[in-house]
């Protein structure tokens, strides 16, 4: 998709990493999250818009809303936000063409496993990764933008 700089799955969505490094290398002018739960939780809307660069749009949408948006065409260079995979596939799953997928944190939790490193999975995450890369999406890790990208596939094994 023309001016979808950088797709990342990141369930920290916007913090400080993304805004100083992935803004600025991108050149990007917004970020989109796409998210049921975040889109549906008036403060941490709120948190989000104010954590966001002055000069950088936001927009917060649900997984519907977001095929709405991206389906009109994107006019600046954007950053898509997911928490997780499931959102990726659901948007692709709807015609929105996403070519690559930068896995940049998925924190520890009781039902997840060491993936790589700092990244954690559970099992469905990564039957949704092999979705994703079923529908020949390239799906990597780069936690910064100067780090070498780590294809996640031979992780998944």
């Amino acid at each position: 998709m023309q001016n979808l700089v950088l797709t990342r799955i990141d369930d920290r969505l916007i913090h400080g990493q993304v805004m100083t490094a992935w803004i600025k290398n991108k050149g990007a002018n917004q970020v989109v999250i796409v998210d049921d739960g975040t889109a549906n939780d008036e403060y941490m809307i709120e948190v989000l818009e104010m954590a966001i660069p002055e000069e950088i749009a936001i927009g917060i949408f649900t997984k519907e809303e977001g095929v709405q948006f991206f389906s009109q065409g994107l006019d600046e260079p954007t950053i898509l936000l997911v928490k997780g995979p499931e959102a990726l596939n659901y948007l692709v799953d709807n015609g929105i063409q996403i070519e690559e997928v930068d896995v940049g944190g998925m924190g520890t939790r009781p039902e997840r496993s060491v993936l790589y490193k700092n990244i954690s999975t559970s099992a469905e995450e990564n039957e949704q990764f092999n979705a994703l890369l079923e529908k020949k999406v390239n799906v990597f890790i780069q936690v910064m933008p100067q780090d070498k990208p780590v294809s996640v596939d031979k992780y998944l094994k």
